[in-house]
């Protein structure tokens, strides 16, 4: 990483953090993953998960693309969604539900749980190509690490390409604490997500963080991390 990268990656981490908790790992014993899944029908409407302490909704379209909409883990607690901002949350393809700290294909953690990883056994790449366009034989550039942000800067975006030197899926504005996704923008950034044993596929596109998909305010919003994305095995 340049000096250049270095500076906003400490700035990014700083500017978090004062406006919301430290990360927090779930340790309640209920966080135990049961054996349920959410069960989808191709062209129907959305679902809500069913793993413990997993909420948000998947829809699947004809074409095989689940689209999860309000995705995030949290503690049992009182109201209709309890939510830890910034427990870590994880997420199995075979499910179609909520994985757990020893069982999952993606990890969303890091500050407002915009960084992904995968699990064991699983590797990590990136797309410029659109969504959409994406097969298994698109090419792709090796993710080292966390898929985070891509660009920091002191207003409204721009510009919406991925930053060569720390591409990632979403832009932060620091002076009103936004996240500004590529996705939603006009932008394009797909993660190829590949089982190394069997060489299954997966393409994914993450789109938001925040609940509806739309900050509640102008600055900052607070209504995150409510995870959107879509993905379709190749």
């Amino acid at each position: 990483m340049n000096s250049v990268a270095r500076v906003c990656a400490v700035a990014l981490a700083v500017i978090f953090t004062a406006c919301q908790e430290d990360e927090i790992t779930p340790t309640d014993p209920s966080l135990k993953h049961q054996t349920v899944a959410a069960s989808p029908i191709a062209g129907g409407a959305a679902v809500s998960f069913t793993s413990a302490s997993t909420f948000g909704t998947v829809r699947l379209d004809n074409a095989g693309v689940y689209y999860v909409e309000d995705f995030f883990q949290g503690t049992p607690g009182t109201g209709t969604d309890p939510h830890v901002p910034n427990a870590t949350y994880y997420y199995r393809f075979d499910l179609i539900d909520g994985g757990t700290s020893s069982n999952y294909v993606l990890k969303f953690g890091g500050t407002a749980n915009g960084d992904i990883t995968v699990g064991t056994g699983y590797t990590l790449a990136y797309t410029t190509t659109n969504f959409n366009s994406v097969t298994s034989s698109t090419a792709t550039t090796a993710v080292s690490g966390a898929f985070g942000y891509n660009n920091i800067t002191m207003g409204t975006p721009t510009s919406f390409t991925v930053n060569p030197l720390h591409p990632g899926w979403y832009n932060y504005n620091i002076v009103n604490h936004i996240v500004y996704p590529l996705a939603d923008n006009g932008g394009s950034v797909t993660l190829v997500i590949t089982h190394t044993a069997s060489g299954v596929k997966y393409k994914l596109e993450p789109q938001d963080i925040y609940q509806g998909g739309i900050p509640n305010s102008a600055t900052p919003p607070n209504n995150y991390p409510y995870l959107k994305f879509r993905y379709k095995q190749l």
